[in-house]
């Protein structure tokens, strides 16, 4: 028992050890340089990554950061500049202290290191952000340089310590000119007290500009040295500012409590100036300098002659609100005329003064219009609710202005009070005051009122009566649903039927109790209730609505249609359809509804095929219109060709032109001889004023259309042309002798013609026989086909004679078909299913759009994707890599399938890469040939095929690692790589398939070493050498952009490196091995003799191509 406990004991301990985090064996400079090439962050996930990486460079990372700067025209900082503005922002939020001191003392010391201004600039200015006094003797220097004074002197004014001010002192006397200027304007925004003296000494030096900024910075000390200047301005605007410095002056010496003499200032300002703004500032500096003593000022104020100066003297009174004040304003009120009384009403209103009431009731019978208008607005913030019956008798005898005033006023107004006694008053109301309080209760969803309402809705004055109406579905509740079928049972106006539709909507919480009241009306009557089911929606109300079309009177027909056209999302096309399929009296209301439902149906791929159902059912001219403008929203290519089928109609040839033209014109990539003649006829067809401009677009995208066959029918409608029987499969066809091939073809056409046929444009197989092949082989390429299955159905398409894209009834659970079709059946290694179930109803039309390049397959049903970049494996021998051209094929599996709609665009075939003579002489084999990555695993995904190359495109993180599938001990490998701007790989040699492959194995550096993020490097670092054991010699990398070729030979514990013609490593790792490595780490892969190749990633994007391998184990 003993045992058995140690043995778990150990494996218990072994999982805690496999669950510790790796270990982090990046030096600093590769961890700046890999959070460099991350810049910047590709959304918020990742900026806060890179911030937590910031901050764990500590001092000395940021300061080599930093450091790193190029000078202007000598390299690109945007990196850098990237990380450090958004590390900057980073510390300064709340909690971040200790890092924000760890910033400030890593900028002063890179500031130190700097020689560049512009960079020092830069970094003046993060310590804007972040400096803190210790920053103050690093920055002082630059006080005195012309370009760096302005972010010194801002910065020492955000730190504003008595060293910063003291700084900002000491540097005015020495500086002069422009930078003299600066330092004056900081001293007085950082408010050094003590410069009074110097400041004054620059307003005679004869510098108008440096007058002004001395006038405004000794403002901001409190010195008046400006007072002359300002009167001899006559306390007007002039270029020294004199006046606006007078008055900062007088509002500083009020700040510091310098009461009387900041009030003296003022008032003379007052008595002396004309201008409104000058009068308006100064009586601001007053009330700042009296306070409250400056009511009689004020007060003074109403009836001024400048209504800006009286509603300024409103607004600064606002500060000294207290009931004996607001008398002195009721008193006021008293004496004030027209527009300055209702000025000071609004005033106490704005500010709630409750014993103003009395006073703003008397005002709602004022004889002037303005003053009744402020007093009602006033009314309702001074009094609230109590404020509501005085309002009312407004109601009772205002003009239209003042029932619209009371109306919104009312609304603020909180509490229930409204609600009782607007109800209990509104019967008694005229016409105009019913109205508005209906709008009330409307407003405040008052069903407590509803029977104040209700009587309403037989007013005999006709406005009355329709805000009744209209009111009912924000005012009925579920328990006035008895009450509403009732007036919707009797209701005879159009209007008032439509209003108590809505209604029940609002009030019906769900379609039962509509669907049971329906249920006891005659015939004619539960018309009614099909559009209030279309509101409420879902699947019983959709249920009843169409099936009163199924079996209903001509009458409730018509009525369910227009129900259904006004249904609330696409739940109701199917119903619609049905009818338009069903019903040629119906057909066309039914497809306007279904038509602009399609509107809603998701993606272009499910709306188009939504709209050619709606034209095969040959529709009105009007709805074809409507369909075809639909289309051309689409912009997809079969919605292109689709519109294009209506350039010969007369009644639409307008509207198909106009999408034709809008959909290729959208896409530049289209070509090839259909989109050209398309195009060439929509241009002959246009007409109206813009036609010659359309004209000249289409004829300049002709020009610019680039070369090739472009998208090419594979079937034309009419017979089997193109097509062949199947004929084995790919592994037997090749083996078979061109007699033995043609024999065996002709058996196969011949049973083809028994389980295939075309009919009405479609190609169809009835059931029986085998997979229908294209004659022609193909590699690469594009295709649209739309597809379409009955109950049980099964088929497929085959990729280059392999199956296969399924197809198939998603109900058939027995065989797990509910994952939907469109996924790579018969795939075992790599994904087979679908993504996403997006398949459409058994019997209608599905599309198909699938792209295959080299081995990848993508493939979207109906707009959505379902299968994204993934490997499709040869079914036939799993051994061997997907073949790059073969036939395709319509897969027979027993049930009826039927397709229409078949185009293909072939992509350029890329040449697969082969061997020189000599390379297979000396017996190597490839590992990449630009067409499969059959022999390689990992992560296929972030590594993927693009024109022949491997790309290495990170989406997220690093973007994982690529190992060949076999392992290797001693080896020649050879391949060509392309750099993008600071890429970083690895290759991987040795290595096992888990851990950090650079010292469980030995990671040779892929590199674009020259790069400024990696200027800072280890020797053991740049590109070629074996990461941190080996360096590498430098300067052989072609220039970014090109391709570079390597050669890697490892024989026992020797490695070579190649590049480009010239070694630039050769070295042993025995030595490093037994006696410790270059970076002092521990390197484990060293003692390995065996493992998997690979390509390492590091989150940067690079491509690889013509990969061989000479294996040396094998003899």
């Amino acid at each position: 028992m003993k045992k058995l406990l140690l043995i778990v004991a150990c494996c218990v301990l072994q999982l805690a050890v496999m669950a510790q985090p790796k270990p982090d064996m990046r030096t600093t400079d590769t961890k700046i340089a890999d959070l460099l090439a991350q810049q910047p962050a590709a959304g918020k996930a990742a900026l806060q990554a890179n911030m937590e990486a910031m901050a764990a460079l500590g001092e000395e990372g940021i300061t080599g950061m930093a450091a790193m700067m190029n000078a202007p025209g000598k390299g690109d900082n945007t990196a850098i500049e990237y990380a450090l503005g958004g590390y900057s922002f980073y510390v300064t939020q709340a909690g971040k202290e200790k890092e924000r001191a760890v910033a400030s003392a890593a900028y002063c010391k890179a500031l130190q290191q700097m020689a560049d201004k512009e960079n020092k600039a830069f970094i003046i200015a993060q310590l804007q952000q972040v400096g803190d006094d210790k920053a103050v003797s690093f920055v002082q220097p630059y006080l005195l340089d012309e370009r760096l004074c302005d972010p010194a002197a801002r910065t020492l004014v955000k730190i504003s310590t008595p060293a910063a001010k003291q700084a900002l002192l000491e540097a005015l006397p020495k500086a002069n000119g422009r930078t003299q200027q600066i330092l004056a304007q900081a001293i007085g925004d950082a408010r050094v007290t003590n410069a009074t003296g110097e400041l004054t000494a620059l307003l005679t030096k004869g510098d108008p500009m440096l007058a002004k900024t001395a006038m405004y910075a000794l403002s901001q000390l409190a010195s008046p040295a400006s007072a002359s200047a300002a009167a001899k301005s006559g306390y007007k605007y002039d270029v020294t500012n004199a006046t606006s410095s007078y008055l900062l002056s007088a509002l500083q010496m009020a700040e510091n409590g310098q009461s009387a003499e900041a009030a003296t200032i003022a008032n003379k300002v007052l008595k002396a100036a004309k201008e409104v703004h000058v009068r308006t500032a100064a009586l601001y500096v007053l009330t700042k300098a009296e306070g409250a003593q400056s009511m009689p000022r004020l007060l003074a104020a109403v009836n001024d002659p400048q209504t800006e100066y009286r509603d300024a003297a409103l607004k600064f009174a606002g500060a000294f609100q207290s009931p004996g004040n607001n008398a002195r304003w009721l008193k006021a009120l008293g004496k004030a005329k027209g527009s300055s009384k209702a000025a000071v009403i609004s005033m106490l209103g704005a500010h709630k003064a409750a014993e103003a009431l009395p006073a703003i009731t008397k005002a709602l019978k004022d004889k002037d219009a303005d003053v009744r208008l402020a007093a009602i607005t006033a009314a309702g913030q001074t009094g609230g609710a109590q404020a509501i019956p005085a309002l009312l008798e407004v109601l009772k005898k205002g003009d239209a202005k003042e029932v619209v005033a009371v109306r919104d006023v009312l609304k603020t107004i909180k509490g229930n009070e409204v609600v009782s006694q607007s109800g209990a008053a509104i019967a008694a109301m005229p016409p105009a005051a019913q109205v508005a309080l209906i709008d009330v209760l409307a407003s405040r969803k008052a069903d407590s009122r509803f029977q104040d309402v209700l009587p309403l809705t037989r007013s005999a004055d006709e406005s009355v009566r329709t805000a009744a109406y209209a009111s009912l579905k924000d005012i009925a509740g579920s328990s006035q649903l008895s009450t509403l079928f009732t007036l919707l049972s009797g209701a005879e106006n159009a209007a008032d039927i439509r209003a108590l539709q809505a209604a029940v909507v609002s009030a019906a919480t769900d379609a039962a109790p509509v669907i049971a009241q329906m249920e006891k009306e005659a015939p004619a009557k539960q018309e009614r209730y099909y559009q209030v089911l279309a509101g409420i929606g879902g699947p019983a109300a959709l249920k009843v609505v169409a099936g009163a079309f199924e079996k209903g009177s001509p009458s409730q027909k018509a009525a369910a249609v227009k129900a259904l056209n006004a249904w609330t999302d696409d739940a109701a096309t199917s119903a619609l359809l049905k009818i338009a399929r069903d019903s040629k009296d119906y057909r066309n209301t039914a497809l306007k509804g279904f038509v602009r439902l399609a509107k809603t149906a998701g993606t272009a791929d499910q709306r188009l095929l939504m709209l050619r159902d709606a034209m095969e059912l040959s529709p009105d001219a009007a709805v074809k219109k409507s369909i075809l403008q639909q289309t051309e929203q689409c912009k997809t290519f079969p919605a292109l060709l689709f519109a294009g089928n209506y350039l010969d109609d007369p009644a639409v040839e307008q509207e198909a032109a106009q999408a034709v033209m809008n959909i290729a014109l959208a896409d530049k990539t289209y070509n090839g001889a259909l989109v050209r003649s398309l195009l060439e006829k929509t241009s002959k067809v246009l007409k109206g004023g813009d036609a010659d401009y359309q004209r000249e677009a289409i004829r300049k995208y002709l020009a610019e259309m680039p070369a090739g066959e472009g998208f090419v029918s594979m079937f034309n409608g009419k017979d089997l042309q193109g097509w062949k029987g199947l004929v084995a499969d790919p592994v037997k066809r090749a083996k078979m002798n061109a007699a033995t091939l043609q024999k065996e073809q002709a058996k196969a056409d011949e049973k083809m013609r028994t389980g295939w046929k075309a009919e009405d444009g479609l190609l169809i197989f009835t059931g029986k026989g085998d997979n229908l092949c294209t004659e022609k082989k193909y590699g690469d390429f594009e295709m649209f086909v739309d597809w379409k299955i009955t109950k049980d159905g099964d088929a497929g398409i085959y990729l280059r004679g392999t199956p296969q894209v399924q197809i198939w009834d998603t109900a058939r659970h027995d065989v797990g078909a509910q994952v939907g079709s469109g996924g790579l059946y018969n795939n075992q290694q790599n994904p087979a299913k679908p993504s996403k179930v997006a398949d459409n109803a058994i019997g209608e039309w599905n599309n198909f759009r699938i792209i295959m390049k080299g081995d990848r397959v993508t493939v979207y049903l109906n707009g959505e994707l379902v299968v994204n970049n993934v490997m499709l494996e040869n079914y036939w021998d799993r051994a061997l890599p997907i073949f790059t051209e073969e036939q395709i094929e319509l897969q027979a599996h027993g049930t009826y399938v039927a397709y229409r709609n078949l185009y293909i665009r072939e992509f350029e075939q890329v040449k697969p890469f082969t061997l020189s003579e000599e390379e297979k002489k000396e017996g190597y084999r490839i590992l990449f040939d630009g067409t499969n990555m059959h022999q390689w695993t990992g992560n296929t995904s972030g590594y993927a095929i693009d024109n022949g190359d491997i790309l290495c495109s990170p989406q997220k993180g690093s973007g994982g690692n690529l190992y060949t599938k076999d392992e290797f001990s001693d080896f020649i490998f050879r391949f060509e790589f392309q750099l993008t701007p600071g890429a970083n790989n690895g290759l991987g040699i040795r290595a096992p398939l888990t851990g950090n492959a650079a010292y469980e194995g030995m990671e040779l550096q892929i590199l674009d070493n020259e790069a400024d993020i990696y200027k800072n490097l280890h020797i053991y670092q740049y590109h070629g050498s074996v990461y941190g054991v080996i360096p590498a010699k430098r300067g052989f990398l072609k220039p970014v952009g090109e391709w570079n070729y390597e050669q890697v030979t490892v024989k026992g514990t020797h490695i070579t490196v190649e590049l480009n013609g010239t070694v630039i490593l050769d070295g042993d790792i025995a030595d490093a091995r037994d006696n410790g490595t270059l970076d002092h780490k521990e390197h484990p892969g060293l003692k390995r003799d065996k493992g998997h190749i690979g390509f390492l990633g590091h989150g940067s994007v690079l491509r690889f191509r013509n990969i061989r391998i000479k294996d040396l184990a094998k003899k």
